[in-house]
């Protein structure tokens, strides 16, 4: 008994991967086989064709803007932490540096 040994694996928390941004490379890519294909079509059809490609890029850039992002509560315990800290900056100076520094020690331990 007194040589026997235990090994503990850790858990590892699942890391989730960003997708990659490929909201600016597809429109460039269709623009490069668009421009490959219309040299073979007529000046027209090569302007309608970009025009429709550049509408379709930039209806993808504004859905992009406008969609759902999630902000952990830390980064908002943050700003709001900054927020106050700012606003006592110019009212009340001592107690703006008491914030900073009980915020500074919190972040340092973790508990935030």
């Amino acid at each position: 008994m007194a040589l026997s040994t235990t090994s503990i694996q850790p858990v590892n928390k699942p890391v989730s991967e960003k997708p990659a941004n490929h909201d600016l490379l597809a429109p460039l890519l269709g623009m490069l086989l668009l421009s490959v294909y219309a040299a073979q079509k007529s000046k027209k059809t090569m302007r309608k064709m970009k025009r429709h490609l550049v509408w379709e890029a930039l209806k993808l850039k504004a859905k992009s803007l406008f969609s759902k992002r999630v902000v952990s509560d830390r980064v908002l315990i943050y700003i709001l932490l900054g927020i106050v800290a700012l606003v006592l900056v110019f009212y009340y100076p001592l107690i703006a540096l008491i914030v900073a520094l009980i915020a500074l020690i919190l972040i340092l331990a973790h508990v935030i």
